[in-house]
């Protein structure tokens, strides 16, 4: 006899009938159960081999097998093949799946007038439906999630025990006579099930804004109309940002956007993302996307959006997180609160927040903006039998869970600055996952170096409590590690571009080259972008003028060039002011950062003169952009300056002195000024400087990994269309290839993978 432990993504997703029946037809006996953590447990009595190759081959779409441990036991088997009972002792790592979009086999009923569960909102079965975000607890029992509410009818139970129903022990099953549904409230008018829903669609269609509440928390929907959408920015206090749309089907995205193989295949798999897509028309959905040229487009991926969409006029819907900015997605009736027309609302108790994620294809990489709904709770491996947890940054927050050598990222949290996202997401956030993955006797807790961030207080108050070691991490470091962390990197050079990092030195970093050999531990900082003055400090970042004064001023020392920006200026601002800021040291910051070049290059080209939302003027000067040829007569100035550079580790302030290459940037600002104002195009002068920056980065780090053969990348300037693709290409010139993040955002919501990554190497780092 044969004990296997089979680790993965093995619950909710009918892995247990699939081995039934694989068992059944190999003329096995034995049994078949969900331990207490989550793994899942199978006797077999021969024919070893075959089974784990079919095991491992024909397993469910969803499901992971990411180990199978065998033992040989004495143990008399039952008379035939079985699904045992739930329970056990193991004290293993397995997670239930993600949440699933609806399948092809229940799409096929949900429209069928003869099928019982016909336009029933709640249709699922093993391969599809919702999983995290209803499960608070293992095993992936019915009993430990949300629809524990909803006892079995006769009728779905009868499916649920038959192992010949493709609802064989489908946790998720219900059905109108037994499950949850939806009602819409309009004012005090009430109207049920699938009267609420139709009427949703009218009220839609009619130019209201409505709240539905999905799998993951709710939703805001409005038609897409310039008027609709402008009114709904008002209500939610988002100016600029971009909303989120839902189309039809794949037809209508085309018609509105331009789409690659890779592209459609990413928004039809079971995840169905929010994919940021190049629009045929720039000018179109100008409301949706003020001055983008891009658009984030999703499909349906539950059964009311098919139901809504059934009943809609519209081929698209602004379908958007229902919070104000920085706030947790709501998940209870607090809605309400809004002035918002109606709520579809449903009466299933959502467990586990989930957002919907967002990718982005650049150059040929897939990247992952917002990892969310779909990608968690996926694992990523780590040879360490240390149990740790990182808190992450302060902004696009996760966490992270180390344990039995398997990291696992939350879902996306957010901005953590936010009280109530910090003190009702975060925190509960780290409860859940520590129940959830029963976390207890933590070795080491990782969070930013920073020292004013919540998530940073919160770690030294976490490491006190489980009496365990805290480790602060570099930011820009870590954002490196991210990447190491996914390829299994001991050794790499980093490029690491974002808008803000708290540095070692205590100035504020985010355009940095990076040596990270935890071989040698050896940490370098071997390369960095000149740095801008923050006139005003966060003021700065809030409106670029102040940037592009910075550059300009800083060079020339000189602010006539600017005199035509004068208009931009705000009501107390004035160029004499900040000149005599930066002549005396006033309330300045320094930034060796990529996105505030951005921002400056962006202010310059008159694109964006007050950022309303994280990365719009980097976003709105990307949207202009015009592919042209290189700056061919002007390349940045790249000095050696001594400095200290050299680190005991990412997370420790011992530091020693090195040459460090900084990278030009004011001059090349004052040249595309000038060009500028001669009348050049914008678009081109926007390409030029975003090569400019790109080449430099090349330079610097491929010299330092001339060696390795390859540089790694990360950081939120990394989404950048024109960026990332050119840096590849002048690495790829000089043979050295260059690695992304591609299971974790290269942003700050990834941020908490490379900060654990460490727990590899703490024993020899500290």
């Amino acid at each position: 006899m044969y004990r296997l432990t089979v680790k993965g993504i093995v619950q909710g997703v009918g892995f247990r009938p699939f081995v039934y029946r694989l068992a059944k037809a190999m003329g096995l006996k034995g049994y078949i159960k969900n331990t207490g953590d989550g793994t899942v447990e199978i006797l077999i009595d021969g024919d070893l081999e075959e089974f784990i190759y079919r095991l491992k081959n024909e397993r469910p779409p969803v499901a992971v097998v990411e180990s199978v441990r065998v033992e040989e036991v004495k143990e008399k088997p039952p008379e035939e093949f079985v699904i045992e009972k739930s329970g056990g002792s193991r004290k293993e790592l397995s997670l239930p799946p993600p949440d699933v979009a609806t399948c092809d086999a229940c799409l096929k009923e949900l429209f069928n007038p003869e099928d019982r569960r016909y336009l029933y909102p709640f249709i699922s079965c093993t391969d599809c439906g919702p999983r995290f975000s209803i499960a608070f607890r293992l095993p992936y029992d019915r009993e430990n999630t949300t629809l524990a509410d909803f006892p079995l009818c006769k009728d779905c139970e009868k499916e649920y025990w038959n192992v010949e129903d493709r609802r064989y022990y489908a946790q998720s099953i219900a059905c109108r006579k037994c499950g949850p549904d939806y009602e819409l409230v309009s004012g005090k008018k009430i109207k049920k099930r699938l009267d609420g829903i139709i009427n949703a669609a009218k009220l839609i269609d009619s130019g209201k804004i409505v709240a539905v509440k999905g799998l993951g928390g709710y939703h805001i929907a409005c038609a897409t109309d310039d008027e609709v959408v402008w009114r709904l920015r008002k209500i939610l206090n988002r100016p600029q940002q971009p909303f989120a749309v839902m189309a039809r089907d794949m037809n209508a995205v085309k018609k509105v956007a331009r789409v690659s193989e890779e592209e459609e295949k990413e928004m039809l798999n079971y995840i169905r993302p929010i994919t940021v897509l190049k629009k045929r028309n720039a000018s179109s959905f100008f409301a949706v996307a003020p001055k983008l040229d891009t658009i984030g487009i999703m499909l349906p991926y539950a059964p009311l959006h098919y139901i809504l969409f059934r009943f809609l006029k519209a081929d698209f819907i602004v379908l958007t997180s229902a919070n104000m900015p920085g706030e947790p997605m709501y998940i209870d009736d607090g809605i309400f609160n809004l002035p918002i027309d109606a709520v579809l609302r449903h009466n299933l108790k959502i467990a586990n927040r989930v957002d919907d994620s967002v990718i982005k294809f650049v150059g040929r990489h897939r990247m992952i903006i917002r990892r969310s709904r779909g990608f968690v709770p996926k694992t990523f491996s780590l040879d360490t039998d240390i149990k740790a947890i990182a808190l992450g940054a302060e902004l696009y927050n996760s966490i992270a869970m180390l344990k039995d050598g398997k990291i696992v990222l939350s879902q996306y949290i957010g901005n953590t600055a936010n009280f109530r996202t910090y003190n009702e997401f975060f925190k509960s956030a780290v409860d859940f996952f520590k129940s959830f993955l029963r976390m207890d006797g933590i070795d080491a807790v990782f969070c930013d170096m920073h020292p004013l961030y919540n998530t940073s207080r919160f770690a030294e108050e976490l490491a006190e409590r489980e009496n365990a070691r805290l480790v602060k991490v570099q930011h820009h470091f870590a954002h490196g590690m991210s990447v190491m962390a996914e390829k299994r990197m001991d050794k790499a050079v980093a490029i690491a571009v974002d808008g803000v990092g708290y540095g070692f030195d205590g100035s504020i970093w985010g355009g940095e080259v990076l040596l990270i050999d935890f071989e040698k531990q050896k940490f370098q900082r071997i390369g960095r972008l000149e740095t801008l003055e923050l006139l005003g400090g966060d003021l700065a970042v809030k409106y670029p003028l102040r940037l592009l004064f910075s550059a300009v001023y800083g060079e020339k020392k000189d602010y006539s060039p600017l005199e035509p920006y004068r208009k931009y200026l705000r009501k107390g601002e004035s160029f004499e002011l900040f000149a005599k800021q930066m002549d005396e040291g006033i309330a300045i910051a320094k930034a060796s950062s990529a996105g505030r070049f951005l921002d400056a290059c962006s202010a310059m080209l008159e694109l964006c003169f007050e950022r309303t939302y994280e990365g719009e003027p980097a976003m709105k000067l990307e949207a202009c952009i015009e592919e042209s040829e290189a700056l061919s007569y002007y390349r940045p100035e790249i000095k050696r300056v001594e400095e200290y550079a050299v680190y005991r580790s990412p997370a420790d302030g011992n530091m020693s002195k090195a040459e460090v290459s900084v990278i030009g940037i004011r001059e090349i600002i004052c040249d595309a000024l000038e060009r500028y104002m001669a009348g050049e195009s914008k678009g081109v002068i926007a390409y030029q400087l975003i090569d400019c920056l790109a080449k430099s980065l090349a330079e610097v780090a491929g010299k330092a990994a001339k060696r390795m053969g390859y540089v790694v990348m990360s950081g939120g300037v990394a989404f950048n269309s024109y960026l990332t693709p050119l840096v590849e290409r002048y690495l790829a010139e000089n043979n050295i290839e260059l690695y992304l993040n591609e299971g974790v955002a290269a942003g700050d919501n990834g941020i908490s993978l490379g900060q654990i990554y460490m727990a590899k190497y703490l024993e020899e780092l500290l």
